[in-house]
């Protein structure tokens, strides 16, 4: 029996300016892309830690 992963904190969303165009863009927990000009920052600026992939139910090799 395996014991289910510790839950992570609320998505929060945020707003900043697009560094590709200036529009306003929204995103969750600092992470974002635009739909204007297609601009995405890296995962790594976000403010909160990303599920790993082993705490996904679906993934392979979990019992």
């Amino acid at each position: 029996m395996t014991t289910p992963p510790e839950p992570f904190a609320p998505a929060e969303i945020t707003r900043a300016e697009c560094r590709g165009c200036g529009a306003e863009v929204h995103g969750l927990n600092g992470r974002y892309a635009c739909g204007v000009c297609g601009w995405v920052n890296h995962w790594a600026e976000g403010s909160a830690e990303l599920p790993r992939a082993q705490d996904d139910p679906d993934y392979p090799g979990r019992r």
